[in-house]
C-alpha cells in the first residue's frame, strides 16, 4: 500500500508555522526547537514509510 508523500512533510510544515509565530515573540530558541523537532519527526516518518513500502 503506497502512502501519500505529503504526510511525511506535514510535521516540517507545522514546525515552520510554529517557528514563524515564535520568532514574532523574539523567542529564537523556541523557533529552532520547533524546526528541529519538525524535521526529526518528518525524517522519522519518511524512513518508516519507505521501509514499509519495500515489503
Amino acid at each position: 500500500m503506497k502512502k501519500n508523500g505529503m504526510a511525511t512533510g506535514l510535521p516540517l510544515v507545522i514546525g515552520t508555522v510554529i517557528a514563524a509565530g515564535v520568532i514574532v515573540q523574539d523567542n529564537y530558541g523556541g523557533a529552532v526547537f520547533a524546526i528541529v523537532a519538525g524535521a526529526v519527526t518528518s525524517l522519522g516518518l519518511h524512513f518508516r514509510s519507505s521501509r514499509n513500502q519495500e515489503r
